[in-house]
């Protein structure tokens, strides 16, 4: 099965074939996880979105149909939706980026002990800040900034028109910069 088009195996899949649908399971499940955990900073909460993102395609694979979206779009949406409930259902949120985003790395490989806590208090600030964003400002910020999705795939992704991800990203921006701002001031 190695190989085989997504569309092939969601087809056989739809028919019953778990040995189809466990292809697309180990094809797939490391991305869905790796969004799931980025949001969540929490394994078990990623393991638990994980599995559901995937009972939902198990249930849903007779019906796909490439033409409403490729997988890959499908399973972001699905994932972000189930990020999106799962915090709403636990009545919080965790950070964004666990111990901080690849980009806030000093570019000194030996920095001060005073530049480490510089920079240790700024990403604080920030992942701070980043907690006070609403739950899809958050998610349109994370897809474009961190996973590098276009403004119409995180459009896709998210279920809304790409002119709702640029005021989503906007106002995120807005208020990450007068939380970040006022603090400095």
């Amino acid at each position: 099965m190695e190989g085989e088009e997504d569309d092939a195996l969601l087809s056989k899949a739809g028919q019953g074939d778990e040995r189809a649908f466990n292809t697309l399971v180990l094809r797939h499940s490391s991305f869905v996880h790796t969004i799931a955990l980025r949001f969540t900073q929490n394994a078990a909460d990623a393991d638990e979105i994980t599995q559901s993102v995937f009972w939902t395609l198990w249930r849903h694979a007779a019906r796909w149909s490439r033409e409403r979206a490729r997988l890959r779009t499908w399973l972001y949406r699905v994932t972000v939706n189930r990020c999106i409930d799962h915090g709403r259902g636990k009545g919080r949120w965790r950070r964004l980026f666990r111990g901080g985003s690849p980009d806030v790395e000093p570019a000194d490989p030996a920095p001060t002990a005073e530049a480490r806590h510089g920079a240790k208090d700024d990403l604080s600030r920030v992942q701070a800040a980043l907690l006070t964003l609403a739950p899809r400002q958050r998610m349109a910020l994370f897809l474009v900034a961190y996973e590098g999705l276009s403004g119409a795939d995180a459009a896709e992704a998210m279920g809304t028109s790409p002119g709702a991800v640029e005021q989503l990203l906007a106002r995120a921006r807005k208020r990450l910069r007068e939380l970040t701002e006022g603090e400095t001031t």
